[in-house]
């Protein structure tokens, strides 16, 4: 999780407790006991962000996390993720909720006054909602690489986003959110300025590092409004004890709570399977879309196609002899129309992604050729798009 910007001093016991209390009269979620806090000098939280990725991301998970978004195009080819990621949380004087102790830390130094209220507010949130809802199983409930983790967490941060901002505006006397979204939708781009402006190595991240950085924050907010304007009160159990499945649900509050997931297309064919070992998988969800679409052709193009996605998967794969790494993955959408526009889309993000990408062929529903990383096949077939890149013999090959 993202953690913000501490206290220049830990409040108080007491302080805490009045927090607590104003959470239980927002949400209607009893506070059950105190909540310990700890305070950590910056040289410890730099350890406590490390240790914690060292204990929750194997090395072998990062290093198959990264062959993936450097083959889909989603980072650098010379991109370190874990450094990054370290990075991207260290540089963050900090002051978070940890679920696995329980307990709130603060970072010696950083901002004070309506920051230090906000921030507060924020934090205790999580705290409270796990007292009723083990944060810890709800969060590292199910695989780390599916977009339903994702979703997960937009839920719990979107949540306290919710509530702090509540807090801030009842406190002004400004009324509700539940009564007001166009205070959210005004606060909203403000919140994305800000963190481009107060943490530099954030601003210089890949927009995939951004933008799933961000979503919790800012998609789950969103998602929280509307789960407030439908249940009231409710919605801060409702949303925890029936949490959505995919980004596509957070982005799209509507279609939440899904009857049932879609089922994931099947994935391309490789020749020589029994060549190849599986190194990682997982699904490509609408927020992955939305990411490639607007990093490789428009914003604008993304906004309209990415919203088509009903389901993907894909899968990592290397080679046995010589570990050459070799993605494939499917994506469903709307219609057969949405799957050769989705195609034609994705001609930009080849062209893009590789300093050299040369097409042997480029119609309608086929994409075939060849980039830095090997051969590309990308196939439209009905409603469902197709794609296996990192072909060791070329495209050749990759028409059999």
């Amino acid at each position: 999780m993202l953690a913000f910007r501490a206290a220049a001093q830990a409040p108080s016991a007491d302080q805490i407790r009045k927090v607590t209390d104003e959470i239980a009269r927002i949400t209607g979620l009893e506070v059950k006991r105190a909540v310990p806090s700890e305070t950590i000098t910056r040289e410890a939280w730099k350890k406590w962000v490390d240790d914690e990725i060292r204990r929750t991301v194997k090395p072998e998970e990062i290093r198959a996390d990264e062959t993936t978004l450097r083959l889909l195009g989603l980072i650098p080819q010379d991109f370190d993720l874990r450094k990054a990621t370290v990075d991207l949380l260290g540089e963050q004087a900090a002051a978070l909720y940890d679920h696995r102790r329980r307990k709130m830390l603060f970072v010696e130094g950083g901002a004070a006054g309506f920051m230090q209220e906000a921030v507060l507010v924020h934090e205790l949130s999580h705290a409270v909602a796990d007292q009723h809802f083990d944060m810890r199983h709800f969060l590292d409930k199910g695989a780390k690489t599916d977009e339903s983790q994702t979703a997960r967490l937009a839920v719990v941060e979107g949540q306290a986003m919710w509530i702090m901002l509540e807090s801030q505006v009842q406190r002004m006397g400004g009324g509700s959110l539940a009564t007001n979204r166009t205070a959210l939708d005004l606060m909203l781009p403000a919140m994305g300025q800000l963190a481009a402006e107060s943490y530099p190595v954030f601003a210089h991240a890949p927009l995939y590092l951004r933008e799933t950085l961000v979503f919790p924050y800012t998609a789950g907010l969103l998602f929280q409004q509307a789960a407030v304007e439908r249940f009231g009160k409710q919605a801060f159990s409702e949303v925890l004890r029936h949490p959505p499945n995919t980004t596509s649900e957070v982005l799209h509050p509507g279609r939440w709570p899904a009857a049932a997931v879609a089922a994931a297309p099947a994935l391309p064919a490789v020749e020589n399977p029994k060549s190849m070992k599986k190194i990682s998988s997982g699904t490509l969800g609408e927020l992955d879309l939305r990411i490639l679409l607007k990093q490789y052709a428009s914003e604008k193009e993304a906004d309209q196609v990415a919203p088509l996605w009903r389901a993907g998967a894909f899968e990592l794969l290397e080679n046995r002899k010589n570990r050459r790494p070799t993605v494939r993955w499917a994506v469903a959408l709307e219609s057969p129309e949405a799957a050769q526009r989705f195609l034609s889309l994705y001609a930009r993000v080849i062209e893009g992604k590789w300093r050299t990408a040369a097409f042997d062929e480029r119609s309608p529903s086929l994409l075939l050729g060849r980039g830095e990383a090997g051969g590309f096949r990308i196939a439209a077939e009905g409603s469902v798009v197709r794609g296996v890149e990192g072909l060791e013999d070329g495209p050749e090959r990759s028409k059999r």
